[in-house]
């Protein structure tokens, strides 16, 4: 059995002992990440418990190569991720196509909706003048890159560079929906 050792905190996960020092020493703090994200503390209770589950199954045959912490945050977005595929409850969608009128089931998910849309506007609102405006000509309007181009007297590689720089902020501030 090859023992794994973790480099900064120099234990051991196939221990108990060291195992219950790490859940002492970032249990927290990846319950502070689910419960940001989840803004739900059952949510978030049960997905840190399933990590936590999931690493001591697999102690053995997981290898960390880097930072327990990163790790731990890490196995959390991937259970968030299947949590919301699971249950369906945040789809795949594009900035401002948020329904105003979406079907949400409790005022959990209400409030969840509301501030992950202030969040993404609030976000999209700091990026350069130039980059919101084709992103918006695309999106909103529904102009082709070709009509972007020709209005606004650029090259459609000009406007697909603008679109996809959006997209890619999107995605790495929001990378637990995708």
């Amino acid at each position: 059995m090859k023992v794994r050792r973790l480099k900064e905190e120099k234990l051991d996960i196939t221990k108990k002992s060291d195992f219950n020092r790490i859940y002492e020493l970032y249990g927290y703090k990846a319950f502070s990440f689910l419960i940001h994200h989840l803004q739900n503390r059952q949510e978030a209770e049960d997905l840190l418990q399933d990590v936590f589950v999931n690493l001591w199954q697999k102690r053995h045959e997981i290898e960390i190569k880097g930072k327990m912490e990163n790790f731990l945050i890490t196995s959390c977005k991937n259970k968030m991720i299947d949590h919301f595929r699971k249950n369906k409850k945040i789809l795949h969608q594009d900035l401002e196509d948020i329904p105003e009128k979406q079907v949400v089931t409790t005022p959990e998910d209400v409030m969840v909706l509301a501030e992950l849309k202030s969040k993404m506007l609030g976000n999209f609102k700091k990026m350069p003048t130039r980059t919101k405006e084709i992103f918006l000509l695309s999106r909103k309007n529904g102009l082709t890159n070709k009509e972007i181009a020709k209005n606004l007297k650029i090259t459609e590689k000009t406007v697909e560079y603008h679109i996809r720089k959006t997209i890619n902020q999107l995605r790495t501030l929001y990378s637990f929906l995708f």
